[in-house]
């Protein structure tokens, strides 16, 4: 299997905190917590939702308006969902808050 870029996982991570709106208070994070979170639920847990929140990341860094993103990258028709991939990556919220 691939690693992901540096580049990609930084994506990936802004879009996490877009996807995670209300963090979680009394977690702490050095940073390093939340990134190993990301790259553990995607090797193991959520390898489906590699290509979606890939697409997701690139589309709204590249400035597009969410709305417009989520029809890009959402597979309506397919699993997982944009909402599948939010449910299974929601377990590193704790990780990921800025708190």
């Amino acid at each position: 299997m691939k690693l992901i870029s540096t580049k990609t996982a930084t994506c990936i991570l802004l879009l996490m905190v877009w996807m995670l709106s209300s963090p979680a208070l009394g977690c702490s994070s050095d940073g390093s917590e939340c990134r190993n979170c990301i790259l553990d639920r995607f090797k193991y847990d959520c390898p489906p939702c590699v290509p979606i929140l890939r697409c997701m990341s690139r589309c709204l860094w590249g400035g597009s308006a969410r709305a417009k993103c989520i029809k890009k990258c959402d597979c309506n028709s397919g699993y997982p969902r944009l909402s599948d991939c939010k449910k299974c990556m929601s377990k590193c919220k704790c990780s990921c808050a800025q708190g």
